[in-house]
């Protein structure tokens, strides 16, 4: 007995201790991820598939859904630790919940929720692209969030060409969002569909990554008071722009801009003679203003139009905002009455910029000689205002009028095949007796900077009077061309032993970039002292270098380089190969047109000869001028379009402004 009671006692402890090392129970719940239909979207059709996965570290027996809070109903699936499931609901007209739950074997259950708006007028889609400047670069991957009445809609990427698009969209007023590390935050508010189609959103790269991106918030009244959209005014719009200082920026503000019409990037790159805007810089309030004048010139009508208000602002991270306003604006210009002509000599000038061009310490326009037909010299301004750093490629659009009735407006229209126009850019209506021969001169312009202009695509530009009738012009053509880099070759970076009167050798890529010329001018200094030596003393001498192409009469395998020397007012032909213009011409500039370079002799023009270099020094070379060019045969050989390297600054030495190009330093002999 007492031996029965001992096992007794054993076997009971034995049980205590497995129980003691029994598993701990399983209280880890599922996971669940719904990929279709997105957070926030709209649909047009009742019927929408819900599709996802769901996860658990020992396996998901079953699968549930709830439908706006309702009866949860069961979905067949397979058991097992990664399952995947798809089913069907009927939505309900109006927002719908959805809620998918997960239970693994122990009864834990984790769960997952998508909201969908069910609209059946969400037939509409809009598209876009999101760049750095107006005419900048895409920015590529940087997340989009549309909203409608502070709800979100749908979310997306932009591609690597900048491009997004969102489809099955309601009528309505949406807001549109982009957020990329590294970038500075934007916002688009007021886009109106299906009015509006197709938008550019500006994001630019952050001052400071570690701030804030959340661009400012606006209070766009007409007087801080009264509400500016969907107003009706006659000839003055008054307005006020205040920031909201209660809401997340970064301080201080950088620019405010209010305008009618189109609004681009972080400058003026669509000025025109007739068309200005209101700038605000550094400040939270714009006190009680008006647009006015040339403000609204062009916009309107004499019934009430709906136009739209366009305020942008920037704070200090270059975080930036951009809203556009509705109302109903009333001109009475008598202009309108007008029975007017067609505008004359339209000439569409490409002008692409590499990223060495920046006006960012230039407070006034430079201006070269350059030529501007074939055989023709004139003058190529570039305008601080007009190509802010970072954009790349704009259109200049100029033409004359000179008939006695002034129009009310002119609409520049673009089209890539001759035959559908789309209006690009409006202009208020003017007229001049005066209509240059020099297309650049000429006294009506608009600066056209669409973020999909691209090089190698001809675009057709015509420009329509209005008044009581609808006049155009003849169609001008352009080809942009790709950007443009000659590179410096001899003497080369760091060399020793140079001659005191070095040849300076560069890369000629004209026919690489489909161009038919490029021209350069060089600048040496000595980096003891900082003066310049050579070249840069000749202002506005540059050597034009033409390989033979179909469309500048040289011959194949043939070069022409010739140049405007102001020390005799005249173009000089230095090298001519193939004996087109100067058959008896030495070859003063050699070139070498299979490798593609220009040689540029230290002393070789016989105008300015220049002293040697002192021996055992150190000097720097540069390019000062350098940009292709290409002819337009259709059009009298008129210049049409520009790939600009790098062009010399009216206030600020080349090397301070130009940190984008090459600087060698080489090192004379004895």
């Amino acid at each position: 007995m007492r031996l029965a009671k001992g096992v007794l006692w054993a076997l009971a402890s034995l049980g205590l201790w497995l129980a003691g090392c029994s598993p701990a129970p399983d209280t880890q719940k599922p996971t669940i991820t719904i990929t279709q239909p997105q957070d926030g979207s709209t649909v047009n059709t009742p019927q929408v598939t819900v599709q996802g996965s769901a996860q658990d570290n020992t396996q998901v027996a079953r699968i549930t859904y709830q439908l706006n809070g309702g009866q949860e109903q069961q979905i067949t699936i397979t058991p097992g630790p990664n399952v995947s499931f798809q089913f069907q609901v009927t939505l309900q007209q109006g927002q719908n919940t959805i809620t998918v739950h997960a239970y693994d074997q122990a009864n834990n259950k984790g769960s997952a929720t998508v909201q969908v708006t069910y609209d059946p007028t969400a037939v509409h889609n809009l598209s876009g692209t999101v760049v750095s400047e107006y005419a900048g670069g895409p920015v590529a991957g940087s997340t989009l969030k549309l909203y409608k009445n502070g709800n979100l809609v749908a979310t997306t990427l932009s591609g690597a060409d900048g491009s997004f698009s969102f489809g099955t969209l309601a009528p309505g007023t949406y807001r549109l969002e982009a957020q990329k590390p590294g970038m500075a935050g934007s916002v688009l508010e007021g886009i109106r569909v299906p009015e509006m189609t197709s938008v550019t959103l500006i994001q630019r790269q952050a001052f400071d990554a570690t701030a804030t991106t959340t661009p400012p918030t606006l209070l766009i009244t007409q007087d801080g008071t009264q509400s500016l959209e969907g107003g009706t005014f006659t000839n003055t719009i008054p307005f006020r722009v205040q920031v909201d200082t209660t809401k997340d920026y970064v301080r201080p503000m950088r620019y405010i801009y209010v305008a009618l019409g189109r609004t681009p990037g972080s400058a003026f790159i669509t000025n025109s003679p007739t068309w200005t805007r209101q700038v605000f810089s550094n400040v939270e309030d714009t006190g009680n203003r008006a647009l006015s004048g040339a403000n609204v010139a062009g916009f309107g009508s004499a019934s009430g139009e709906t136009v739209y208000v366009e305020v942008v602002a920037y704070d200090f991270n270059l975080n930036r905002s951009h809203y556009l306003i509705p109302i109903t604006f009333k001109n009475t210009s008598a202009n309108q009455n007008n029975n007017v002509s067609s505008p004359t000599r339209v000439a569409a000038t490409a002008i692409t910029l590499s990223q060495a061009v920046g006006f960012f310490s230039v407070k006034s326009p430079t201006t070269l000689k350059v030529p501007v037909a074939k055989g023709t010299m004139g003058e190529l301004t570039l305008d601080p205002e007009a190509v802010p750093e970072g954009s790349n490629l704009y259109v200049e659009v100029r033409w004359c009028y000179t008939a006695t009735a002034t129009p009310f407006a002119f609409d520049i229209e673009r089209s890539t095949d001759g035959t559908n126009w789309t209006r690009v850019g409006t202009v208020g209506g003017a007229r001049s007796s005066s209509c240059p021969d020099n297309p650049l001169d000429r006294p009506f312009f608009f600066r056209d900077a669409s973020p999909d202009l691209t090089p190698g695509q001809t675009y057709s530009y015509r420009v329509v009077a209005r008044g009581t009738n609808r006049a155009e012009s003849a169609p001008s053509t352009t080809t942009p061309l790709p950007p443009f880099f000659a590179p410096l070759m001899s003497p080369a970076d760091e060399s020793t032993g140079v001659p005191l009167t070095p040849n300076f050798t560069i890369g000629h890529p004209q026919l690489g970039i489909g161009a038919d010329g490029a021209a350069y001018n060089l600048v040496l200094w000595d980096t003891l002292t900082g003066d310049s030596v050579a070249w840069q003393t000749l202002a506005g001498y540059n050597l034009l270098v033409e390989f033979g192409t179909p469309e500048n009469g040289i011959p194949e395998g043939e070069a022409l380089v010739y140049g405007f020397h102001p020390t005799v007012n005249d173009v000089v032909i230095f090298t001519d190969t193939a004996g087109v213009v100067a058959p008896t011409k030495p070859s003063l500039v050699p070139v070498n047109v299979p490798q593609g370079t220009v040689t540029m002799p230290y002393n070789f023009d016989g105008l300015a000869q220049l002293s040697a270099l002192q021996a055992l020094r150190t000097y720097a070379w540069q390019l000062y001028v350098s940009y292709a060019y290409k002819y337009n045969p259709a059009e009298g050989y008129r210049i049409s379009a520009y790939s600009i390297q790098t062009w010399p600054s009216s206030t600020s030495f080349i090397r301070i402004t130009r940190p984008g190009t090459q600087v060698f330093d080489f090192t004379t002999g004895q």
